[in-house]
């Protein structure tokens, strides 16, 4: 085993934080090569490596189940298929995600236009009346202003 340093020195060096170290190694994700005597955590540069891997996979946005499959697959000859698969999954999910926040970001445009627009046209009214996008909002949940109450709770409107 090559030389093993704390955790605290490991995480440092991986780039993440000590209970980031934590909570991959309950997950198992990655191992750790042994305790001080006082109980202290140590990792070697192999486990600094597989840190270091989980974080990049991450940044990649792989999942930490994904991340544990291709941990898995390192270890295995002849796998580029199964990675390609996997990326080609991966990139599908990110372009479907593009797809959803392009659309999204239109139609937070369009409101910000909107309410631009209602702005200009009624300086005068009070707000309640004037918010196209409050007011969009109410008619797409139907609440009509009523005022959600918790339970125990009386409301101070009534």
């Amino acid at each position: 085993m090559a030389e093993a340093v704390h955790i605290g020195k490991a995480a440092m060096l991986a780039g993440v934080t000590v209970d980031t170290v934590r909570f991959y190694q309950k997950l198992g994700l990655i191992e750790i090569a042994g305790r001080t005597a006082g109980g202290y955590r140590l990792l070697d540069g192999e486990q600094i490596r597989d840190l270091t891997f989980v974080r990049h996979a991450q940044e990649l946005g792989f999942s930490l189940t994904e991340v544990k499959e291709l941990l898995a697959l390192r270890q295995k000859p002849h796998v580029c298929s199964e990675v390609q698969s996997m990326l080609q999954h991966k990139l599908e999910a990110v372009r479907q995600k593009i797809d959803s926040l392009s659309r999204l970001e239109a139609e937070l445009a369009e409101a910000f236009r909107n309410c631009n627009r209602q702005l200009r046209l009624k300086r005068e009214i009070k707000h309640e009346d004037c918010c196209p996008l409050l007011t969009k909002l109410d008619r797409m949940s139907g609440s009509n202003n009523k005022r959600y109450v918790s339970r125990g709770r009386k409301s101070r409107d009534k």
